[in-house]
Formats: C-alpha cells, structure tokens, sequence
C-alpha cells in the first residue's frame, strides 16, 4: 500500500523543519520505499520549492533527478499537533512525505487537496490519536470523513452529456472562466465530474480544482427549467474547445531549465529565465506586509457587510486594472485581471466566508481563511499551470484585504535601477513595477509560466524566478547582474562580471540600435508601393518613443485618457495644452485625434443617461458627443487651437451614416470660424456596416476613412469577441469584414480619400499583406510593431498582396484565408 498505519507517526515532536522532515523520510525508509539518503533529496528540494500548502499540511518530496533513491512509490505521514516552523510563519502540524516513482500517488495527493479545503477536519486530524483517522481522510476510495459529499452519480432528472476538457492545454483558467461565464446565463445548475471529482460548473476554482488534463472526460451534468437550451450551449462550447484552440499545448513550453552548473560564474545563483535581457542595478527587497485584524467579531452582520463592501470595491479596481494594462501591454494580458473578477464572484468562496462569518470569524479572517485553503489546494493538485494559479487567487485575497484592514498596497516607491527581490510577485505587484526604475527582478518561487513572468516578459522586465530562498539573504543595495537570458543572479560582481555584462547589454542596444535604424526606412514594397506606418498612442508622452520607433505619424490617439476615471470633464485648456504637446512631439508628422469614444463599455462618471438595455447599440462614441454639445464642443475647440502646432486631424468614432457626420462637422466649422483658425481635415472610423455599404456617400463629405477592424468585426458577425464561447469566430479576416474592408477601400479612392486601419488586425502579420493587397493606404499599430510591419511590407511586392488579397475575398470563412499557402509565405516576408 501507498500509505498503511505503520507509515503514520502521531504526537511527533520535531524540533524544527529540518529534523520534521527526517523524521518523515525515516518513516518511509523503515517501511522499504526510500534509501536512507532520501531525506537529504527532501531537503534539497525545500531550497527550490516551497511544500507547505496551507490549513497545516507540508508535502515535503524529493527532486527529480534522485528518482534511483526509490524504491517503490510510498507516503508517510508525521502528525505534529503542537505545529513546526516551516516557512516564515507558517506552521505545518501534518507533515505528508511523498516518494513516487510514477503517478500513483496522485489520487491520494488529490484526495488531499479535499482535505486541504476542509479546515475543521484538517484540524482534526493534526490532533487525533488514531492513526485510521488519517487513514480514511486520505483514502480515495472512502467517503471524506464528516464531509457531506454529493454521491457520484447525476441528479435525479439531470441530463447528461460526455465531454472533454480542451485538448490543448486542458481545464486551466482562461476556459475555466469561459465556462463559468456561460453557466452564469442559465438558472440550471451545471456539475462536471471527473472521475470521483465533482464540481459547480459556476465556480472556476471548483473547475480547476477537478484537475483535469488536455482531452480529459468529463460528465456535464444539468438540472433545472432550461435544462436542454443549457445543455445544447454547453455541449457546444465544449465542442469547440471552449474556445481554447490557440492554447499552446500542454507541455510544448516546457519550463527553461538553470544554467547547469559548470558555466555559472563563481558566486552565481541560478533559477529559470523568465524574461530576457541583461540588466546591471542594486538589489530591493519586495516586501507585502499586511495590516493586522482581529480573528473573531461580535457582529457577524456588519462583518458580511463589510466583505461585501470590500469585494466590490476590488471588483471595480480590477476593471480599472484591466482596463489600463490593456493599454500598456494589450488585452491578451490584461485578461489575467478579467480572469481574477472571477474569483470574486465563485460561489464555493464566498459560501465559505460567509459561513466563517456566520460563525464568529471577522471579515478579513474569513476571507483569508477561505482563500488560503483553496489556493493551498490549487498548489497540491501537481499540475504547474494550476499550482501558478494558486499565485493568481493569493493576489485577489490581498486585494481583498487590503479593502477590509488597509495596508499591503501594491503600489510601491522603488529606488532607481533597482533589482527587485521576492519569494514571488503577485500579478498585480508585477504589474505597478515602473520599468522606468525598476532594471529586473528576482523570485525565490514561482515558475516561467505564471502570469508573473508573463506580465515582465511583457513590461521588458528581464526576470528570473525559482531562484531560491539564498537569494532572499542577500542584502539590500548591493550591486548585483541579473540575467533572465540565462536565469542567473550574480550579487555583488568583479569588475571583470561587469565589464561583460556591460557587453552583452551594449549588444542588446546595438540590435536595438539597429532595428532603430531600420524602422526609417520607408515602408515600400519591393516593386514599388508606399504604405504609411503610423503608431497609436495615448499621451504626449508617447510622441516621442514612437518616433523613435519609425512611426510616420500616428494614426489613432485614443483621447479618452483625458476623461476617464474623473468626476467632472476635462477643460477646453486641459486638452488644449495636452493636444499641443503631442503635435509638437511629432514634429508635423500626422496627428489623427479620435473625439471621445465614450458610452457602451466604456461609461463616464460626469455623463448620465438612462440605463440602455444594449450599450453598445446605444449612445457611444460620436452619438454621445451629439448628445454632450458642450462636451464635444470643448473637445473639438482644443483640438482647432492645437493644429496651429502642428498636422492635428480629427476623427469622429462610430459614425453609422451623413446625418450625424453633418452635424459634428457643422459644430467643427462653427467653432472654427469663431476661433479663426486654418481648416483641419475631418474623417471618420469605419466601424459599423452601415458606414462600410455607405462609403460612396460618406466619402464626399469625410476627407479620410479610418477602419477600426475590432468593432467592424463584432457588429458585422454579430459576435463579441469576448464572448465566452463564440468570440473565436470573431476574426477580422472573415471575408465578410473583408468586403466591407474592399468596399471601402474602393468607394474612398473614388472620391481621392486615403484609407487607414487602426485596429488590432493591422497588427496581425498574416491580415498586413491582405490590407496592403486591397489598396488600404496607411496601417497604425502599437509602438513596438511598428518596425516588424514596415520591414513585413519592405519583404513583399504590391503583386504579391493584390493576388493573396483576391484570394481571400473568394474564400468561404475566416479560416479558409489564413489556410492560404501565398498568405503564409508573405506572412513571413521581411
């Protein structure tokens, strides 16, 4: 057997973590599982990892590489009622040896990330004199021990289906969440089982915790008045994968291996590349500390009060979060904040706070207690993708907190050049690191693939995490080369170490300096056709760097940075002075300032209106600005008094036909007359249908069509492209968005208009070669795509483009064009 009585010790008294953990291994040497050097691989594998889930439980193991010192797979465990210093100030009272050779082990490790969500019963059995009592608790095959568990078997009247979980990267958070969305829509309720495991389809750490694997199967269980409609979408979305295809598959990013050994310098510590580049700074330690709370409250009433107070607060401050990293680095990643409002809304969770509260806990010790143990339980379940979602749900509870008791800020001051050291960051700490101050970072824990390490990758953080505890001893200030390259830390380096990573950082700007270089040249194809490049911008701040970046202009500033988040709207002088400062910072290139794209998604604090049932049908972008003349009239009068600085444009969003483009451009000329400034050409974003079929029409009054491909896409295929299930087909090369790409294309050329696009698809090198092909003029992309996309265009020829292009407007669906073999070649071009 696995684990038997004689593998059990109870009322152990270790005298700290290291003779606790001997003392487990020893169990399993007397019982023939391990040799008796296994320990020191236990203790080893402490320095890499931290083994202590949660609710009192460690599962102390050894590294991988002494698999030979196994004998047979086998568990021990050492019950230490007074508890054991582990790690900081957590206090281990069952200490869970494991040896495996294979995977047996794992449903008794699953079984105990069950017990790891049942504090009392943890309790329990850190206390119990009897040796079955574990037992039972860890055998797979028995019912938890005063647990009501649900039987496995499908509610009476439930209709079931057999699905799999998503073959490429299984059940992991992205289509946990999508799933969790669409169960929502339903007043059935929704179970998975898998295995022996079950779990409400609405709770996405419930869905995680079912631990199932790429192409796993799965029992969809659904009972309730819409049953069959709940069922069929369901079914449905499972059959496209939840929309989860483009998911790299499981194990094809295998986590970078340290640099071995014999190439790390003398003093080096080595842990695991997770964002490249070189970088020279003095080492900061990370430090989260938390305010203190009190453990019970007497008033159990305002306590859910409270905690109901704090998660909203939370959930508003993670759309704000959202929201503003989509800009720094794209929605993509900012989809890890999405992901984490989740959190805050699964069931399983909030039921558990609750109840704590109901039962004399404080608000803050009922959350913590909650999420602990199911980020504990996450951690156990041995998938890495999952463990690192452990990190995601410890991020929300901190946020939590911080509502309820204060302190613990994510936002913290840095010194300049600084090497910021932890035993790991949260989503939201990695994010509030200013790469302007802060030159790399350094984790003790953590993995390459967590949303941490993706976050810096995308910020150009160089990082190298798994590092460690050593490097939580090193003292703060020291100098110290960080290389997420290699994964290697070097604290306090000679003068030779420095001199060749002042090398390696020199050839980095010398690419750089390169890739500058290149970004000047014209983006002319190689039989002679100029497409214009611009960049999209937000801030004056921003003129500069995507000049620097090769950009001729830019052909989209989103001006709703001046408005968001404020209670009352932005001056006429405001703007003016902010309008100024991006028309100088282009130096007269191209400024194409977008009115406020204001209402659907996007709503204002100082702007009210009735309640719409469809926002974004409603009044947004141009039709509010119609409907806010003083608003819009401001606006348009900053922007007439900055173009005496420099080539501003004005752009109208979501314009659907000639009337509400009269009217803003009478409004524009208006103001121009009475401000006597020099006419500035007026265009308008192509982003809904009618525009598109309209083009002939609107081009004699529009000066420029600007094609913004992400809203023309939604409301042309009537799909949202964050839609849980569906938002897949919402691609942007479907040969209906290109029509009325085509159609507009040729109705403005008719009339001597230019054409640009500004959307995410003029980022997309497979779409490049399609616009350039169907004549589009000018393509605006963020600053660091703008050098790929001119060198893409330098690499193809204008008769290359117009054939692929012709291609894709014969093809069938979205997938038939990217199918295309010339599409691929040219994707590649340059």
């Amino acid at each position: 057997m696995i684990l038997s009585a004689d593998r059990i010790r109870l009322a152990a008294t270790p005298a700290d973590k290291e003779a606790a953990i001997r003392a487990a291994a020893q169990l399993l040497v007397e019982t023939g599982a391990v040799d008796a050097t296994y320990a020191d691989s236990m203790l080893r594998r402490e320095v890499e990892a931290d083994t202590f889930l949660g609710n009192g439980i460690a599962i102390p193991h050894g590294q991988r590489n002494d698999r030979g010192l196994i004998r047979r797979t086998g568990i021990a465990v050492l019950q230490v009622p007074q508890g054991v210093a582990w790690n900081g100030e957590d206090r281990a009272r069952l200490v869970v040896a494991i040896a495996a050779q294979g995977d047996e082990h794992i449903s008794v490790l699953r079984r105990l990330t069950e017990v790891l969500g049942e504090a009392e019963l943890a309790d329990r059995l850190a206390v119990t004199d009897n040796p079955q009592d574990i037992l039972a608790a860890l055998d797979p095959n028995a019912p938890m021990p005063g647990v009501s568990a649900t039987p496995g078997i499908s509610a009476a009247g439930a209709l079931t289906a057999e699905v799999r979980a998503p073959a490429a990267a299984g059940m992991h958070a992205r289509p946990a969440r999508l799933l969790v969305q669409l169960a929502k829509r339903y007043q059935s309720s929704v179970t998975l089982r898998h295995g022996e495991r079950r779990a409400d389809a609405r709770s996405m750490i419930s869905l995680l915790q079912l631990g199932a694997g790429p192409g796993a199967g799965m029992t969809l269980e659904v009972a309730g008045p819409d049953a069959e409609a709940a069922l069929a979408a369901l079914a449905a979305a499972f059959a496209d994968e939840l929309g989860d295809r483009d998911a790299p598959p499981a194990g094809a990013t295998p986590a970078a291996a340290a640099a071995p050994a014999e190439t790390l310098e003398p003093g080096a510590i080595a842990g695991l590349p997770a964002s490249p580049g070189v970088a020279i700074g003095q080492l900061h330690r990370f430090r989260s500390e938390a305010a203190g709370f009190a453990a019970i409250a007497a008033d159990p009433l305002a306590e859910a009060a409270a905690l109901e107070a704090a998660l909203e607060e939370s959930r508003a401050e993670l759309k704000t979060v959202a929201q503003e990293m989509g800009k720094r680095v794209g929605e993509q990643h900012a989809a890890i904040f999405a992901a984490h409002e989740e959190f805050l809304e699964d069931p399983e969770l909030l039921a558990e706070a609750r109840a704590a509260i109901d039962a004399g806990a404080s608000a803050p010790a009922a959350w913590q207690g909650a999420t602990e143990a199911r980020a504990a339980a996450l951690a156990g379940i041995g998938d890495p993708l999952l463990a690192a979602r452990a990190t995601d749900l410890k991020d929300v509870s901190r946020r939590v907190l911080r509502h309820l008791v204060g302190g613990d800020t994510a936002v913290v001051t840095l010194p300049q050049g600084a090497i910021v050291v932890a035993e790991d960051l949260t989503p939201s700490e990695t994010a509030n690191l200013d790469p302007a101050r802060v030159v790399g970072m350094v984790t003790s824990a953590g993995g390459p693939t967590a949303h941490t390490a993706i976050l810096a990758r995308a910020l150009g953080i160089p990082a190298v995490v798994a590092a460690g505890p050593q490097v939580l001893q090193l003292a703060d200030g020291i100098r110290a080369v960080v290389d997420g390259d290699r994964g290697t830390l070097l604290p306090d380096p000679d003068a030779p170490a420095i001199a060749r990573a002042e090398a390696a950082m020199a050839a980095g700007r010398d690419r750089a300096a390169a890739a500058k270089r290149a970004a000047f040249r014209p983006a002319v194809t190689l039989d002679g056709h100029r497409v214009e490049v611009a960049a999209n911008v937000r801030k004056p701040e921003e003129a500069v760097e995507a000049v620097a970046a090769g950009a001729e202009g830019t052909g989209l500033v989103r001006s709703e940075f001046l408005f968001d988040g404020r209670e009352q709207p932005p001056t006429e002088e405001e703007q003016f002075a902010l309008y100024r400062r991006l028309a100088e910072g282009f130096g007269g290139l191209p400024v194409v300032l977008r009115t406020l794209d204001a209402g659907g998604d996007k709503p204002l604090r100082f702007v009210h209106h009735p309640v719409e049932a469809n926002p974004f049908l409603g009044l947004r972008g141009l039709r509010l600005s119609l409907a806010e003349p003083a608003l819009f009239r401001a606006q348009v009068r900053a922007a007439l008094r900055a173009g005496r600085h420099g080539d501003i444009r004005l752009m109208l969003p979501m314009v659907d036909g000639l009337a509400d483009l009269r009217a803003a451009r009478a409004i524009i000329e208006r103001e121009r007359l009475a401000l006597a400034t020099p006419p500035l050409e007026v265009g308008i974003m192509v982003e809904v249908p009618s525009a598109a079929v309209m083009a002939d029409q609107l081009a004699r009054e529009a000066d420029f069509f600007s094609i913004g491909t992400n809203d023309l896409t939604q409301y042309a295929l009537a799909v949202d492209r964050l839609h849980p299930t569906l938002g897949a087909r919402s691609d942007a090369l479907d040969p209906a968005v290109l029509r009325l790409i085509d159609m507009t294309v040729k109705a403005a050329h008719g009339r001597g208009r230019w054409v640009g696009v500004c959307g995410n698809l003029a980022a997309d090198a497979m779409a490049a070669p399609i616009l350039v092909g169907l004549g589009v003029d000018e393509l605006s992309v963020s600053i660091p795509n703008v050098a790929a996309l001119k060198a893409q265009i330098r690499g193809m020829t204008m008769l290359a483009a117009e054939k692929v292009a012709r291609a894709a407007l014969d093809c069938a669906t979205a997938a038939e064009v990217r199918a295309l073999p010339a599409l691929r070649e040219l994707a590649h071009a340059g």
